[in-house]
């Protein structure tokens, strides 16, 4: 990943700027944030930590004064743990997806007003792309893990499930696994579905931004890595739709509410 942390060569045929870059002055670098935005920063990640502990302690509380502090205990590491692994899960996804949609990017691209317009944005997004991969990443992996922390109740009871010794009469599996394998089984399968689907749509946006994806071009709207990394993405995401409709079939022996089980 080090060409994708690197500066563009200066004066690189092919580079950033269809044709190479014309004379002139050499782009200023990117400003400095200013203390102001800081400060804002600062304080809203303040209020929010503030907020979450506050709501953690209060529980803390109320599941001591019950005599349950172990059951707190434990609902508190699964979430942080579904949090983090989740949450990491996506990042990597993410983050890896769109430093290959930058290193797959052409080096060369044709004239037209589609990539000259284009070029104002790679001007300002180009030097500040690793403060954007991470920045992006990072976001997308919180939105995933606070989403997985709120399905701490099915991972608990996958995780500590047991058979109940009796078989559903259509498939022959045990009864516990429609109540404690299937969800979660459900939740996996949605989980990495939308995981890819994001990070196809995210590379979409790199590929065109970088000229891979031109849709005012007569011939080639696509280049050759772009339609090999999208398709890549297409095939994981019906691979995992059609694992989806497998797992669809065993809701099929619920009926009403109830499962059936003669």
């Amino acid at each position: 990943m080090s060409d994708f942390f690197a500066a563009e060569p200066a004066g690189a045929p092919g580079g950033d700027r269809p044709g190479g870059r014309p004379p002139g002055p050499a782009p200023r670098g990117p400003r400095r944030p200013r203390p102001l935005l800081l400060t804002v920063i600062v304080v809203g990640v303040l209020i929010i930590g503030f907020s979450l502990f506050a709501g953690i302690w209060t529980d803390k509380l109320w599941f001591s004064s019950l005599g349950y502090s172990d059951v707190f205990s434990k609902l508190l590491w699964t979430r942080v743990l579904l949090f983090v692994l989740f949450g990491g899960l996506m990042a990597l996804i993410v983050g890896v997806n769109l430093y290959l949609a930058f290193r797959l990017r052409p080096m060369f691209r044709p004239h037209s007003p589609e990539q000259a317009n284009l070029e104002r944005y790679r001007e300002v997004i180009t030097p500040m792309r690793r403060l954007l991969l991470v920045g992006v990443s990072v976001v997308f992996g919180i939105f995933a893990g606070v989403s997985a922390t709120g399905k701490w109740r099915i991972f608990l009871l996958w995780n500590n499930r047991e058979d109940f010794g009796k078989a559903d009469p259509y498939f022959h599996k045990d009864l516990s696994f429609y109540i404690f394998s299937l969800p979660w089984l459900h939740f996996l399968v949605d989980f990495l579905m939308t995981a890819v689907f994001t990070a196809l749509l995210l590379s979409a946006v790199v590929h065109y931004l970088y000229g891979g994806i031109r849709l005012q071009s007569a011939t080639d709207k696509v280049s050759g890595a772009a339609q090999a990394q999208l398709s890549a993405l297409f095939g994981v995401f019906l691979l995992l739709k059609g694992f989806d409709y497998w797992l669809d079939r065993f809701d099929l022996t619920s009926q009403a509410g109830g499962l059936v089980t003669a």
